[in-house]
C-alpha cells in the first residue's frame, strides 16, 4: 500500500508524463530533411527586394528548402510581409504599418530602398515590387515550407493568423518565431502546441535555468541562433557535441544569418539542422558538392 507520500510523487509523476506526452504530439513533417535545410532569409535577399514574391521565388528556384519572412499587422488588420514596423527604410514612405490600410501598402515600392543602397544591382524595366500579404504567399506557395518571424507584439492579431494558417492547411509547413515572449506563448497556447515554434530568448534562459527538473519538457521545436554571437559562442551552442545533444531531444538546431562560404561549410561540419543564410544559391552548391543534394 502506498504512503501518502508516495502517492503524491505518483500523481505528481502521471501529470508530468501527461504533459510531456501533449507537448511530444506536434508535428514533425516541418523538419523532414533533405539537410541541413537551406532556409531562405527573406528570400533571396542579396539579389532581390527582400520578403518580396520575386525575392522567395528565386530562393525557391536556387535551391531553398525552406522561405523565412516578417510580418506585421496593417490598420484593418492584415498580416503583411516586411521586415520594418516603419516603411520608410524599405519603400522611402515615412508611416508606420499600423497606420496604413492593405490598399494603401498596396501602392508603395518595396524595391526602393534596396535599389538605392544596391545602385550596382539594375532593376528590371517597368517592375513594381509590392509587399505580400501573408494570405498571398501562403496562397501562392501551398507546398512551400515557411519560416514566419511574427514582428508584431501585438496580441490580439493571434487569432487571425492561425485562422489563416488553417484556412490554407499550412499548420505542418509552418515553423513560427517571435522575439517577443508573450506573442510566442500565447501562439503555443492558441494552437495547443500543434504548429511548430522555434526558442525565443526568453524560452532558453528557462531552458538553462529548469532542464535539470526530471521529465522538463521544452515547448519549442527549435533552436534559431545568431552564428557570430559571442554569447552562443560563450555557452558552447555552436559546438557539435551541443547541437547533437539537442537533436536527441528532438530539437532542431538552425544558424542565422550565414553568407560566407568558409562559415557555410563550418556549420555543416557542426551538424546544424538548418542554415539561414541571404544566399541560398550558394548554401545549395556548397552542398551539392559536399554530396548533401
Amino acid at each position: 500500500m502506498l504512503r501518502k507520500y508516495d502517492h503524491l510523487k505518483y500523481v505528481i509523476y502521471l501529470a508530468l508524463f501527461s504533459l510531456s506526452s501533449l507537448l511530444s504530439q506536434n508535428s514533425k513533417s516541418y523538419f523532414d530533411c533533405p539537410c541541413p535545410q537551406i532556409i531562405a532569409h527573406q528570400g533571396s535577399s542579396l539579389e532581390l527586394p527582400p520578403n518580396t514574391i520575386e525575392a522567395f521565388e528565386l530562393a525557391i528556384n536556387q535551391g531553398a528548402d525552406i522561405i523565412e519572412l516578417d510580418i506585421w499587422q496593417t490598420k484593418d488588420e492584415i498580416w503583411i510581409v516586411i521586415h520594418d514596423e516603419n516603411l520608410l527604410r524599405i519603400t522611402g514612405i515615412d508611416k508606420s504599418i499600423g497606420d496604413v490600410s492593405l490598399s494603401e501598402v498596396r501602392t508603395f515600392d518595396a524595391g526602393f530602398g534596396f535599389y538605392k543602397n544596391n545602385p550596382n544591382i539594375k532593376k528590371a524595366k517597368n517592375t513594381q515590387y509590392n509587399i505580400p500579404s501573408l494570405e498571398q504567399i501562403l496562397k501562392n506557395y501551398p507546398n512551400q515550407r515557411i519560416n514566419i518571424e511574427i514582428k508584431d507584439p501585438d496580441e490580439s492579431g493571434l487569432i487571425k493568423l492561425i485562422e489563416l494558417i488553417k484556412r490554407y492547411n499550412m499548420q505542418d509547413n509552418i515553423l513560427v518565431v517571435s522575439s517577443h515572449y508573450n506573442v510566442i506563448k500565447k501562439f503555443r497556447k492558441l494552437t495547443k502546441y500543434k504548429i511548430a515554434t522555434a526558442a525565443s530568448r526568453s524560452d532558453i534562459k528557462r531552458m538553462m535555468f529548469w532542464s535539470w527538473i526530471p521529465f522538463y519538457q521544452n515547448k519549442f521545436d527549435a533552436f534559431q541562433l545568431p552564428f557570430y554571437s559571442k554569447t552562443i559562442k560563450k555557452y558552447g551552442m555552436n559546438l557539435p557535441d551541443w547541437i547533437k545533444e539537442k537533436q536527441e531531444m528532438d530539437l532542431e538546431v538552425h544558424y542565422w544569418t550565414i553568407d560566407n562560404s568558409k562559415d557555410i561549410m563550418h556549420a555543416v561540419s557542426i551538424g546544424a539542422n538548418g542554415i539561414i543564410t541571404n544566399r541560398p544559391g550558394v548554401v545549395y552548391d556548397i552542398l551539392k558538392d559536399l554530396g548533401r543534394r
